[in-house]
Order: structure tokens, then C-alpha cells, then sequence
């Protein structure tokens, strides 16, 4: 079974400020296009695999959804996949991230 490791909207802000994080946003694509944190990466939860990653170079990597439960799932996916990749989830998701007052990119 694996254990999914879970991060708040406050720890995630200061990583990405400090350049130590890539930020996968696995909702589907009219969600991302409609609002999404700056400089997320899209991969929607079906089509999430190892493979289709980015580079971490050496940078955490944190998964984030609407409110947690995709993300989760994906961050379960992942690990099944390989155990050995660190992965964490952002515990509310977007909403958690909007709740803490952080700002997103929205569509005009």
C-alpha cells in the first residue's frame, strides 16, 4: 500500500518561490484553462506516468488537483509505477491554494 505524503498551500508557495518544486496540475483541460497555478505543468490524471514527467533536477515534485482526491490518485499511480519517486500531494488542492490567498492565473 502506498502512503501518499501530503503538503499544504504554504509549504508548496515557498518552495516554488525558492525554485524547488515542479508543479504537476492533473485536472482535466478546461479546468487548467479556466484557472491555474502559475507555472503548473498540465497532466491530467488519466494520462499520468513516469514517462511523461519532467525533469526534476533534483526538485520535489508535487501534484495538485481540484481538491486533493485526483491528485492523490495520481501521486498513487506514480508510486505504484515506481516507489522510488518522491512525490507529494497538495492537501486541498487548488482550493487550499485560493483559500491561503495565493494568486492564479485565470482565463480573461
Amino acid at each position: 500500500m502506498s502512503i501518499v505524503k501530503t503538503i499544504d498551500a504554504h509549504t508548496l508557495k515557498a518552495w516554488l518561490d525558492n525554485d524547488e518544486a515542479i508543479l504537476i496540475d492533473v485536472r482535466e483541460p478546461a479546468e487548467y484553462a479556466a484557472e491555474h497555478i502559475k507555472d503548473s505543468i498540465l497532466i491530467p490524471s488519466g494520462t499520468i506516468t513516469k514517462q511523461n514527467l519532467p525533469a526534476l533536477e533534483s526538485k520535489k515534485l508535487v501534484i495538485h488537483c481540484q481538491l486533493g482526491k485526483r491528485g492523490s490518485t495520481a501521486c498513487v499511480k506514480l508510486n505504484v509505477e515506481d516507489p522510488t519517486i518522491d512525490v507529494y500531494n497538495l492537501d486541498g488542492g487548488i482550493i487550499a491554494w485560493i483559500n491561503a490567498g495565493y494568486k492564479t492565473e485565470k482565463t480573461r
